[in-house]
């Protein structure tokens, strides 16, 4: 009898045992142990999303479950639609595959009726490393002292390319706040732009990121040659008070709300998402990662050292910030997209 009950309790612990180990295995983990997830950047290596995209590539495989090997690839072109859609349509959705976007772009088919096809309702999005504020500034030596005098005399500033975010700010700054500012396309980035004020070919610039200026610029401003006339962004920054934020510059509560969709980019950020079939499960394990790089010491320590910063917008709000934009009353929306469309000329 002894003997019996002896092998009931082997047998019993043997299947608790198989229960407990069942129990413990992560399928997550199993699935994404030795694998390679790659990070789609939709801009040319060595600006700032370039610079973002690669640094998260760095430390976010130590956060996944199963540790796999994280890389990062440039596919620059079409505002970063192409990356868009090598995520949304050309690779597998099985979560080993991730866009790092230009801010616009999610914001395009509201501006654009004809913008290539992007469901922004259907894509995984995935926590943003922050939002962002930019500048318009000139040589501090033009006539131009402060915004208002953008209304009294023509600025010219670069815009990059027609219907780019630059030339969009420079078209709602004039049709909301009254400015005469010419905006010059044909510059082939933002530093030919900034090589171009320092040959005193141009004015300004319309929408200087605030990273790019401290990285690039920083010893410029300091120095007094760049003057700030606006920001644009979620919020003014506390560490520019003298600054105006271009919404409290709006008169009229339709211009306010025509700047704010001009810019709502700036609010969500630099973002990043995964295609609209891949599994949830593993969704919400890449969201969890993010987040927990984004806490990560090793990964701030990096960030600072490149003058990039980390204030994290968790993938919620990032939806919940794409579908206030596309609430927006249909009289400011067809507004925008006269300007849009004036932008591409």
């Amino acid at each position: 009898m002894h003997g019996f009950l002896r092998g009931v309790a082997r047998v019993s612990a043997l299947c608790l045992a198989a229960v407990a180990g069942a129990a413990a295995a992560d399928p997550i983990a199993d699935f994404y142990a030795g694998k390679t997830v790659t990070i789609v950047i939709g801009s040319e290596v060595g600006g700032t999303y370039d610079f973002y995209g690669r640094t998260i590539a760095r430390h976010l495989g130590r956060h996944l479950p199963g540790e796999p090997k994280v890389i990062a690839q440039n596919v620059a072109g079409a505002g970063s639609y192409l990356a868009a859609r090598r995520v949304v349509s050309l690779t597998a959705q099985d979560g080993t595959s991730v866009g790092s976007l230009g801010s616009a772009l999610p914001y395009q088919p509201l501006l654009d009726p004809n913008s290539p096809p992007l469901d922004v309702t259907r894509i995984n999005w995935l926590p943003s490393i922050a939002s962002y504020n930019m500048f318009m500034l000139v040589r501090s030596d033009t006539p131009v002292k402060n915004w208002r005098d953008l209304r009294e005399r023509v600025t010219v500033q670069a815009t990059i390319a027609p219907g780019q975010a630059n030339s969009l700010i420079v078209a709602a700054v004039n049709d909301a706040l009254g400015a005469r500012i010419k905006g010059i396309a044909g510059h082939k980035s933002l530093n030919d732009a900034m090589l171009a004020l320092e040959r005193g070919e141009i004015d300004g610039y319309p929408a200087m990121p605030v990273d790019a200026m401290k990285r690039l610029y920083g010893k410029e401003y300091e120095a007094g040659r760049l003057r700030l006339l606006l920001q644009f962004g979620a919020a003014p920054l506390p560490e520019f008070p003298d600054v105006p934020w271009a919404l409290d510059q709006a008169s009229a509560p339709e211009d306010r709300m025509l700047l704010d969709l001009t810019t709502a980019f700036l609010k969500s950020g630099y973002v990043y998402m995964m295609g609209p079939d891949v599994p949830p499960a593993r969704v919400e394990a890449m969201r969890k990662a993010f987040m927990e790089t984004y806490a990560d010491p090793e990964f701030i320590a990096d960030a600072r050292r490149q003058t990039l910063t980390v204030a994290p917008i968790e993938a919620e709000a990032v939806t919940k910030i794409f579908a206030a934009a596309y609430a927006v009353p249909a009289g400011v929306v067809a507004r925008v997209r006269r300007l849009y469309q004036q932008a591409q000329q």
